[in-house]
């Protein structure tokens, strides 16, 4: 018996050997997974350049941070694996060993060091993240996987903070600079970049990466309308859609797509340009227009009723919220009345420059504000421009309008404090600057107990509101595409798990 298996298993072998098949083996299809954005990196890969969430889902590929935030405002390790406060203006990170960029250099405290080097250095004067980080003062190696940071002052959400900093291949920015290496950008994510084009992003596996991923190629394509993003889905020439609205929920799902509604990082409303001299710098002007729309249709019909009214700068789920705040209610009696005591009770007219490509049901949503306000006689003309342009001017200023489409972003620390700053006196550009409440910004920016600095952000909470910088709408929701066969898509604080996503 076990003479004739043997001598029909030669015969099989005969028969694919005869047949080329015993020694080659089956090539296995290339996997490329392709993500549909609403807009890619215009500075290319120097992730230093900007803090937008645009550019975030194009960097997450490439860099890595020391830390994460998840969604529930928790810090987490990723390229340090540990930290502590040695006193208020020093803190120790322990590094991850074995990690290396994508181009061979390996990662240690000379990583970081020389971010922090450049960030605090006067070439970085021009860079967002430098702005954002203006907290730091310096690093200084303890070994080569322990590096000890430094503050201009008591900073009790550094490790936080730190999620926004992509580490960067030193050797590789040192001698490229920054426009040559946002070019050929070097960092220990998940891929490498092969290619920049105008509107899409090529790049490959770094099957050497400390996570690396399980996709063999990612492709990012810039597609600035919404419904073009959720039609790549639906015909499988996408795999991943971003920022899609409430209503591709059912024509997603009724196409065998899936429909992924996750939190966003922030409040979506209509910022304020309170510097220039229009009726709008006038803060009674501004409670008028919160009373003047009625948010609930918004969150219920546009949002599908998967978010909630917004009355502050900050989410229910961020650190600093003030729960005893009420949001605005709709009472357009009370916003003709504070119209007429400020001078308007003829009504006025102002432009809003805004980016209907991106934002959830963008388009829908400036509409009906437009309606809304017309029926207490201000009239808003709905401006569009491109993201790029509208980053362009919240950075250096040059609003034509005296409103623009812009959410209280807090990603990725998930803190009030990510976002007030921005929305400050505190800015080089300010496009409103509220004197009296700067020196309880200032405060809570030192204060190193939680406990106080808790009470404090939520005062500041409270006068945001009372003096409001913005026409509050509601808590920022993502509305996601995916095709059937993505697997374990998993965006936490709107960073893309590229690693962890396989394809079916």
């Amino acid at each position: 018996m076990i003479r004739a298996f043997l001598w029909q298993w030669s015969k099989l072998l005969l028969l694919l050997a005869a047949l080329g098949l015993a020694q080659q083996p089956v090539a296995l299809a290339e996997q490329v997974l392709t993500v549909g954005v609403y807009g890619i990196p215009k500075a290319l890969g120097n992730p230093y350049s900007s803090t937008s969430i645009s550019e975030s889902y194009t960097w997450s590929a490439i860099f890595d941070a020391l830390t994460e935030v998840d969604g529930k405002a928790n810090v987490l390790p990723a390229l340090a694996t540990e930290w502590r406060s040695i006193d208020p203006l020093t803190w120790r990170f322990k590094l991850r060993p074995g990690v290396k960029f994508s181009n061979g250099e390996p990662f240690d405290a000379r990583a970081v060091i020389g971010v922090i080097d450049y960030l605090t250095s006067p070439k970085a004067t021009g860079d967002s993240m430098a702005r954002e980080l203006r907290a730091l003062r310096g690093a200084k190696a303890i070994h080569d996987l322990e590096v000890e940071v430094y503050t201009h002052e008591p900073t009790l959400i550094l490790p936080a903070m730190l999620a926004a900093m992509r580490i960067v291949a030193p050797k590789a920015w040192q001698e490229l600079g920054p426009a040559a290496f946002a070019r050929a950008p070097v960092g220990t994510g998940a891929f490498r970049v092969q290619k920049w084009s105008a509107a899409k992003v090529s790049l490959v596996a770094n099957r050497d990466a400390w996570r690396p991923p399980l996709v063999d190629r990612l492709e990012i394509l810039e597609i600035l309308d919404p419904a073009a993003r959720a039609q790549g889905v639906q015909s499988g020439g996408l795999d991943i859609a971003i920022a899609l609205t409430a209503d591709d929920i059912p024509v997603l799902e009724s196409s065998g797509a899936v429909a992924y509604v996750g939190p966003g990082s922030g409040v979506v409303g209509m910022s304020f340009v309170t510097v220039k001299d229009t009726p709008i710098a006038d803060p009674r002007v501004r409670q008028a227009l919160n009373y003047a729309v009625d948010k609930r249709p918004i969150v219920d019909v546009l949002m599908g009723g998967h978010t909630r009214i917004a009355g502050q700068p900050a989410p229910h789920y961020a650190h600093g919220y003030n729960p005893d705040i009420e949001p605005y209610e709709f009472n357009p009696t009370r916003a003709r009345a504070l119209l007429k005591e400020a001078g308007y009770e003829n009504g006025f007219s102002f432009v809003a420059e805004v980016v209907l490509s991106g934002s959830t049901s963008a388009a829908a949503t400036y509409g009906y504000l437009a309606q809304q306000l017309a029926n207490v006689g201000v009239k808003m003309e709905v401006r569009s421009i491109p993201i790029a342009q509208l980053i362009a001017k919240a950075v250096g200023g040059g609003f034509d309008g005296a409103a623009f489409g812009m959410e209280f972003d807090f990603k990725p620390t998930l803190d009030a404090m990510r976002a007030i700053p921005m929305h400050s006196c505190q800015r080089a550009v300010p496009w409103h600057c509220d004197k009296e409440i700067m020196p309880t910004i200032e405060a809570a920016q030192r204060e190193f107990d939680r406990d106080r600095r808790l009470a404090l952000l939520q005062q500041i909470m409270q006068r945001y509101h009372d003096n409001p910088s913005m026409l509050f709408l509601f808590e920022s929701v993502h509305f996601d595409g995916l095709s059937p066969r993505v697997r374990n898509y998993n965006p936490s604080n709107r960073i893309i798990n590229y690693h962890g996503i396989r394809l079916e």
